[in-house]
């Protein structure tokens, strides 16, 4: 993950998010489970390897949001984007492959575009 996309997209986004869980301000659901696995982009060949013994993998989102409640429940796979970034061929491929489910696959940009998502699919 480049460093503006750490710095100017991921932290900001997933900041605004845990405030909005403390506030309760995710009312659409019920429960909200917030899964960040950490970034693996420009790591040491040594933690990379470490991290594959503990289960991550190639195409692993920056962010998955589980929302329940008695009606529905909604996975959201978020990838944050800087710039002209786009999936990988294997977040790609999940993506492709969540189509029909209750599940959606999104890239984020911004910190605004995060917070309008928020907004449309939380509150």
């Amino acid at each position: 993950m480049a460093q503006n996309e750490l710095i100017l997209v991921r932290r900001p986004c997933i900041k605004y998010l845990r405030e909005q869980k403390a506030l309760n301000q995710l009312k659409r659901f019920e429960e909200v489970l917030i899964i960040c696995p950490p970034d693996l982009g420009k790591q040491t060949p040594e933690r990379i390897r470490r991290a594959k013994l503990d289960g991550y993998e190639k195409g692993v989102f920056d962010l998955t949001i589980i929302g329940v409640n008695k009606w529905v429940s909604r996975v959201f796979l978020v990838e944050f984007k800087y710039g002209k970034n786009k999936y990988t061929p294997e977040q790609q491929a999940i993506a492709d492959s969540l189509e029909g489910l209750s599940a959606t696959a999104l890239k984020i940009y911004s910190l605004d575009e995060f917070i309008e998502f928020i907004t449309k699919e939380f509150k």
